[in-house]
């Protein structure tokens, strides 16, 4: 991933459209990857990019040029998809584990890396709100427990059981499945 010269950098705090539209261009496929991970489904991932870039064009004045741009954009990305949640899914950490919500994808594999890339987020997908959410901000986003009490407002304890029982669910999910990683 490229990253922007000073210049495009200064004309992106100062709110030029096509140093936006540089930012947006570099760096949108990867936070829609993440969009991915938090979202039950394309449209949702779709939705909080777009939300997270309204906010990004919104607070650039507030942007830090001493950190990278890409993880000043991942956490407003993540921070946007957990908010979507909050609000679009009413999530509830629960201690079912038979609560699942159907995944449609529309989008058709073309390699075989691809088809496993898919299949791994539609398991990951498949995955209650509360325990994706663990999920991803621990393995992923490599975030400790005490730091996703603070991203979730819950108990370091909630956070450690949600991300124990994620790992046992997709583990179960991708050994009923018939994939090769």
């Amino acid at each position: 991933m490229q990253d922007l010269t000073a210049i495009e950098l200064k004309d992106f705090i100062n709110g030029k459209k096509a140093a936006f539209d540089k930012v947006y261009a570099v760096f949108s496929p990867f936070m829609y990857g993440t969009c991915l991970r938090y979202s039950r489904c394309a449209d949702d991932a779709q939705d909080i990019l777009q939300e997270t870039f309204i906010k990004v064009f919104k607070n650039r004045s507030q942007y830090d040029h001493k950190i990278p741009m890409a993880a000043w954009l991942k956490t407003i990305t993540i921070r946007t998809a957990l908010n979507f949640i909050r609000d679009r899914y009413r999530y509830q950490l629960k201690e079912n584990d038979t609560y699942f919500d159907e995944v449609i994808s529309d989008e058709e594999p073309t390699d075989l890396s691809e088809m496993r890339r898919e299949k791994l987020l539609d398991t990951l997908q498949q995955l209650p709100d509360g325990y994706r959410m663990v999920f991803n901000l621990y393995v992923i986003d490599n975030l400790k427990h005490k730091e996703i009490t603070d991203y979730l407002s819950i108990s370091e304890g909630t956070s450690k059981s949600q991300y124990s029982k994620a790992k046992k669910m997709l583990r179960d999910l991708l050994q009923n499945e018939t994939i090769t990683i």
